[in-house]
């Protein structure tokens, strides 16, 4: 028993560092390749009415501190007070995004108000946020 124990943990570590080599990560350099606009479709995560709009990502230079636009269209009246914004289309700014040491990029808001955070992704990013006690992610394309 304490064998199979023994080999369960050692493949677990192993499984994970091949994971943690593999994951592609932001740098410097990425910066002028993730500049323009990505487009896909934003979950709004664990909240009771789940549902989905379609959103859009600007990238708007390409350096440190990234500077971003976010547009979300068709926001349900719902969810928007959850947000304490208004239905339909929603657009947040932010300039203040930063390179983490996990190689993703985030957003901060004003006073721990939340954040937004991008990963690198094979041909896309996997944005994902955390604003006011809700949760999502999207996939994004780049718009060619």
């Amino acid at each position: 028993m304490k064998k199979i124990i023994c080999l369960v943990a050692v493949v677990l570590m192993i499984a994970s560092v091949a994971f943690a080599a593999g994951k592609m990560k932001f740098t410097a350099k990425d910066l002028p390749g993730l500049k323009g606009t990505w487009e896909g479709v934003v979950s709004f995560g664990e909240f009771e009415t789940g549902g989905t709009s379609p959103m859009k990502v600007e990238i708007l230079n390409d350096a440190v501190p990234v500077k971003a636009k976010v547009t979300i269209t068709n926001v349900p009246e719902l969810i928007a007070q959850k947000f304490g914004s208004q239905s339909g289309q929603n657009v947040f700014e932010n300039d203040s995004g930063l390179i983490t040491s996990q190689g993703t990029i985030m957003w901060a808001g004003a006073q721990g108000a939340g954040f937004f955070e991008v990963s690198k992704g094979e041909n896309k990013v996997n944005f994902w946020y955390f604003f006011k006690g809700m949760k999502g992610d999207a996939t994004l394309k780049k718009k060619k």
